[in-house]
């Protein structure tokens, strides 16, 4: 564990994987961080995040037409271009988890530079 909010969740030969949480408490703002490498390009250390992304049609209305509006116009756009973008915000409050963010950072990348060495 690195601090209240970063915590080393599981290590193997070619990863190590971190969850940061979001300091507004919901844990379905939590984001993943992966270390990776991979043997047919020991140069590259791959980092990886991976978040939930929700999106709500009435958010910001009680409009009951306008929402169902909002439906159909992602439906049609996912629909027709095969993708919908999205972007959430990740809260990060206090220099102190700013640093413990860094320091996962820092271990990740030392533990997989770590790896190349016992492979080679």
């Amino acid at each position: 564990m690195i601090s209240k909010n970063v915590m080393k969740l599981n290590n193997f030969d070619d990863s190590i994987y971190y969850k940061a949480d979001c300091s507004c408490g919901d844990s379905d703002h939590e984001i993943l961080i992966e270390f990776e490498k991979d043997k047919e390009c020991p140069d590259m250390i791959f980092l990886n995040f991976y978040k939930n992304i929700a999106w709500c049609s009435h958010w910001g209305s009680d409009n009951i037409f306008y929402n169902f509006w909002k439906r159909v116009k992602c439906a049609i756009k996912v629909l027709f271009t095969g993708y919908v973008e999205l972007e959430e915000s990740f809260i990060i409050q206090g220099e102190d988890s700013i640093n413990d963010i860094i320091k996962a950072l820092e271990e990740g990348k030392e533990y997989i530079k770590g790896t190349e060495n016992d492979n080679t």
